[in-house]
Parts: structure tokens; sequence; C-alpha cells
């Protein structure tokens, strides 16, 4: 069953990391860049987690008391089993929980982002097959126009300004060419729908 997209405002709120390599240190930037308040612990965190801007507690994982505020934890260390701690102890306080390689102890996905300003689109396989989802991010990126996010700044300023169904149709006008720009070449390429066949060793079928 895929699990349903939900955006949160993580602005001024308490997130937890537990582990400090380059998994967590991805996860930790991308939080970040959303406004969380962000703590860390691990006892070896990685010299880019320590250039961030947050909370580091270089120690290992104290269990329950380590929670205490949080509102999402994230279970990246090394080690599975201390994952399934983390994971089991942010279950039992019901608290979002994601645990790196883990699907079955995740109670969230942390989507693969493109991020243009306000424009935010995560990208999940619900947990099948994370990999593809990161390189679909980057091809998404690569389409996707860099100034996306100031023309839809433009948008939300002429969507105030306008009320009723003149706004709609006025905005139809603007973003129906902005779209078909971005779209439109990849349907006439020939390519668009058509996906090649995925062949699997045998023994994986």
């Amino acid at each position: 069953m895929p699990y349903f997209p939900l955006f949160v405002d993580l602005t001024g709120k308490d997130c937890l990391i537990v582990g400090g390599g380059t998994v967590a240190a991805r996860k930790a930037q991308s939080l970040l860049d959303f406004g969380a308040q962000l703590r860390v612990v691990a006892p070896e965190p990685s010299e880019f987690i320590k250039t961030l801007s947050l909370t580091l507690l270089a120690r290992p994982y104290q269990g329950p008391k380590d929670l205490v505020g949080a509102t999402l934890v994230i279970a990246a260390t090394d080690e599975e089993e201390l994952n399934r701690t983390v994971a089991q102890d942010a279950q039992a306080v019901g608290i979002p929980v994601n645990v790196v390689d883990d699907p079955e102890m995740c109670t969230f996905f942390f989507p693969a982002l493109v991020h243009r300003g306000e424009l935010v689109t995560g990208i999940s396989t619900s947990g099948s097959c994370p990999r593809f989802s990161a390189l679909f991010r980057e091809h998404l990126d690569a389409t996707l126009p860099p100034n996306l996010g100031a023309a839809l700044e433009s948008l939300r300023i002429e969507r105030r300004r306008l009320h009723g169904a003149e706004r709609i149709s006025y905005l139809d006008s603007l973003i129906v060419p902005l779209l078909s720009g971005i779209f439109t070449p990849m349907q006439q390429s020939g390519n668009y729908r058509q996906i090649p066949p995925c062949t699997l060793p045998k023994d994986l079928i």
C-alpha cells in the first residue's frame, strides 16, 4: 500500500537524528533547509555534520530521554539493532520515525526532494526502491528550470491581487504556457510514455 504524502511545517520544530555519517548528514541538511531545529546524536559525527547549524550531542544514543520534545526522529546509524531500538522507542511514544534501509520499521518515509523556492516535490516509492526515488529526483531536477521558484513567487503576488473567476482564468493564462514549456518538449521527443522493459535476473522474480 503506498504511503500518503503529507507536507508539514517544520519551522522551529525539534527534530532528532541518531547517527552521524553520510546519510545522516544528507538528511540533516534537508531538514535544516526547511527550518527545523535539529539535534544530532552520534559518538563520531562526520566533519560535515560539525559544520551545520544544529545541536550536536557527540555521544551514544541514551534511550527515550533523547526523544523528549522531538517532532520526528530519523535513525541513520550503521548499526541495524541500534536503529531498530531508536524506532521502537519513538513508536512507543507516538513520534514519527524513519529508519534508514529498514522500511518495515518506518512510520514515515523521507522523500527525495526537488526544491525550487516555494515549490517542493517529494518523491517516494513507499520504501520499495529508494534508489529509484533518488535517480528520479536527479532527472526531475535536471528537467525543471532553475528560475521556477521566482516564477512561482510572481504567481503568488498575482493570486493575492486578483479575486474570483478573474483570478482563476488569469492565473491559468500564465501557468499553462509555463508548464507547457517544461513538459511539451518531452512529449514531442517520441520517448514520452515509452518505458523500456525492466529485465530482472530470474532468481529475483
